[in-house]
């Protein structure tokens, strides 16, 4: 077989996987595991966890302020991405990131989520039900570790909330599907947020 035929098949053949879904990204409802290293660890812990794509295509990564654009990425466009954000945006000068799809095209599910990471027991999705609130939600995820604050951002959309789980109205403030929470690390000096 001469070199032009083999190479003419061997394009045929990798349209033919793109077309098939074999190498298809993430949608919107898909969940990714981003698992961050090469930064100190209990930044590491705030990081790493399982993120949906939300509505608009993004995933809303702790300390980024904004979404992280990934819908048709696979997992390695995104590790590549999200490192490329927290350099750019001054965060870390040198993270390792790894995605694995957990929830996407090739895997069953979408049930919707909310996502618990930050200082945690056991960072990741947590299933959504209606009426979830946000102690229900820490609960689910072990609740707050050693190292566990009282100040809690929770995003929403474009929305940051600041919630402070000394009070009972925040420790009962009902979730929504996709909701992203972020237990803060405890401080020398915890303040009120409002």
């Amino acid at each position: 077989m001469n070199a032009k035929l083999s190479k003419w098949m061997l394009a045929l053949a990798v349209e033919a996987m793109c077309l098939s879904g074999a190498d298809a990204g993430v949608e919107i409802g898909d969940s990714v595991k981003l698992t961050i290293k090469g930064v100190p660890n209990e930044e590491q812990q705030q990081v790493t966890g399982i993120y949906r794509v939300g509505d608009g295509g993004g995933l809303r990564l702790p300390l980024l302020k904004e979404r992280l654009p990934v819908r048709g990425l696979g997992a390695d466009q995104i590790a590549s991405a999200a490192e490329s954000a927290y350099r750019a945006a001054g965060i870390y000068k040198t993270p390792s990131i790894e995605v694995e799809v957990v929830n996407g095209p090739e895997q069953p599910g979408g049930a919707a989520v909310v996502s618990v990471g930050g200082q945690v027991a056991k960072a990741g999705p947590v299933p959504y039900r209606k009426g979830l609130t946000l102690m229900q939600a820490l609960h689910a995820a072990g609740d707050r570790n050693a190292f566990g604050g009282r100040n809690i951002t929770l995003f929403r959309g474009t929305k940051v909330i600041h919630l402070d789980y000394r009070k009972a109205e925040h420790k009962n403030f009902e979730l929504r599907p996709d909701d992203t929470i972020s237990v803060e690390q405890k401080g020398i000096v915890e303040f009120d947020r409002g």
